[in-house]
């Protein structure tokens, strides 16, 4: 089994790709460019691997769909990833493309005590474009077009549920290659 190597400056390329992170949640459906990105793993892209290194670590969960061995020990080595059996306790999920979306409301939601206790899921998308819905709330000035190829078919629907559940729910990152779009849960989306 092979190891892949991760950033070529670990520390300082995860904090420049955890502050392109913070921009993309900060500007909600804005595309942002990740700065620094490591060697593909084998059925990851470069963006999901970079955020992979960037947020995990022993102390959080990850539920993962199937991917090849070398990719997973490179990841536990890198990472000390803490992988979860099923989705529902997770505190980040990787959908790669093609992965079967769980439905939201099954995933952590935080309590009302501690709204941050929630699951990031990290989807992997093909690309970016502006045609799907319309968003508005927190980092929004008026509204903002946007749209994503290869989101599973009912994903927007469940995003204006988990929407309702303010502040309780779910937060995404689209992953498109080196391009990333932050969707926090006060995100608000019109389809259209």
């Amino acid at each position: 089994m092979m190891l892949h190597p991760a950033f070529k400056h670990p520390v300082d390329d995860a904090q420049q790709t955890f502050r392109s992170l913070l921009d993309a949640l900060a500007q909600p459906l804005r595309l942002s460019a990740l700065p620094c990105l490591p060697p593909a793993l084998p059925g990851l892209s470069r963006g999901s691997a970079a955020l992979l290194y960037t947020l995990i670590d022993r102390d959080v969960s990850l539920w993962l769909p199937s991917l090849p061995d070398d990719t997973l020990a490179s990841l536990r080595f890198h990472t000390g990833m803490n992988l979860a059996a099923n989705p529902a306790e997770a505190d980040f999920l990787l959908l790669t493309a093609g992965t079967p979306l769980p439905p939201l409301s099954t995933l952590k939601a935080g309590s009302d005590a501690y709204p941050d206790r929630s699951a990031t899921l990290l989807i992997e998308i093909e690309a970016f474009n502006q045609d799907q819905v319309i968003g508005s709330g927190p980092g929004i000035p008026h509204t903002r077009r946007f749209g994503a190829d290869g989101l599973p078919g009912d994903f927007w629907h469940q995003w204006q549920a988990n929407h309702a559940r303010f502040p309780l729910g779910v937060d995404a990152i689209l992953i498109a290659d080196d391009r990333i779009a932050g969707l926090p849960r006060t995100t608000r989306i019109q389809e259209g």
